[in-house]
């Protein structure tokens, strides 16, 4: 919360006395100034009868308003008739030059009250815009937390509904008629698991304001996740490393990095790594310029002639669903997916790249 100055609490609660209260109090601080004016005569030169009487005006007018600081100016101009200007202990002034001096003091007096005032009104505006500024941040500081605990409840509830959804499917599977039904079924589950663990790591790994992630937490978690769910837990001779920066990600685009993530990853560990074969499955996340580039490398058998053949993109081995899929996240994303041969020939390397702005050029 906003705190306000001592000297500003002060006058808040001045200005909002009784009005004689404030009158009283003027006449008080006009009289108390010409006494110190009195009590300084020895060293102060009469030339200039006006001085203190001007620091009576301003502290009249800043502590209460306009009519005390008005009031502070007559009766600093009565009082300095009466007192300093010749004939003394009279009210009448005989020169020219005396009237005009008085005169200009009262003029003076009265813009010096008036841009008090004005000062005054100012800063209760900015008082009071700052307080609708202070219960708007207070409001959207609000809004923002429902919103990001909404958020985390429709991930657990995504979560939990995608997880039922394969049970079901695994469930029809073993009903099925036939082998091309229950495989075809059983890779269903397995997308919707993919999408499954998707959303729960989104879940652990959402910043404060639930709607991006951090790039090396959220890849480092799922590819742990997929080694931990495709290897046995170290059953399989297979190493899985991952390599991300640190980005932030917004959770849209999240979802679709993880489910080409997932694909590739799970294409490296069915197709590159058959009969039990040991190697490594390395994974990168960086950003090259305008864009990010999700990398997933393996040393498995690598693509057959065919795949490789005229230089174009080969489908994985299998019923090419897993392509397509990559493919149209990719379109999703305004970026393009690659496979091709590793080096020397050796391996797989599959290759998402995707504009880091997500209004950045489509592909």
């Amino acid at each position: 919360m906003l705190r306000r100055p001592a000297a500003s609490r002060i006058v808040v609660r001045t200005r909002t006395l009784p009005v004689w209260v404030g009158y009283a109090t003027t006449v008080a601080i006009v009289l108390a100034t010409f006494l110190l004016r009195w009590a300084v005569d020895p060293i102060l030169p009469l030339s200039y009868p006006y001085l203190l009487a001007f620091v009576a005006i301003v502290v009249s007018a800043s502590l209460f308003n306009h009519g005390s600081g008005l009031l502070a100016t007559a009766l600093s101009a009565i009082i300095v008739a009466y007192l300093y200007l010749p004939p003394v202990g009279s009210l009448a002034v005989q020169t020219a030059g005396d009237a005009v001096s008085l005169g200009l003091f009262v003029c003076g007096g009265v813009v010096i009250t008036l841009i008090v005032e004005t000062l005054h009104s100012a800063l209760a505006d900015l008082q009071r815009a700052l307080a609708d500024l202070e219960r708007s941040n207070a409001d959207l500081s609000r809004s923002e937390h429902a919103r990001g605990l909404l958020l985390r409840e429709f991930r657990h509830r995504t979560r939990n509904d995608l997880h039922s959804l394969v049970g079901l499917l695994l469930l029809r599977a073993r009903a099925a008629p036939s082998d091309a039904a229950r495989d075809g079924l059983r890779e269903a589950a397995d997308h919707a698991m993919a999408l499954a663990r998707v959303h729960t790591r989104l879940a652990r790994n959402a910043r404060d304001d639930a709607a991006s992630v951090d790039t090396r937490d959220f890849v480092s978690g799922l590819g742990a996740d997929l080694q931990a769910a495709q290897t046995g837990e170290g059953l399989r001779p297979v190493v899985l490393s991952v390599a991300a920066e640190s980005h932030a990600l917004d959770a849209e685009r999240a979802v679709q990095v993880g489910l080409v993530l997932n694909e590739a990853i799970t294409n490296a560990l069915k197709y590159g790594f058959p009969d039990e074969r040991a190697g490594t499955v390395r994974v990168t996340f960086v950003r090259n310029g305008a864009e990010f580039v999700l990398t997933v490398a393996d040393d498995g058998v690598g693509l057959s002639e065919d795949d490789t053949a005229e230089g174009r993109t080969p489908p994985p081995r299998g019923t090419g669903i897993g392509t397509r899929l990559l493919r149209a996240l990719a379109a999703q994303l305004r970026g393009s997916f690659s496979r091709r041969l590793g080096e020397d020939g050796a391996g797989t390397v599959a290759e998402l790249r995707f504009p880091a702005d997500p209004l950045g050029p489509s592909r």
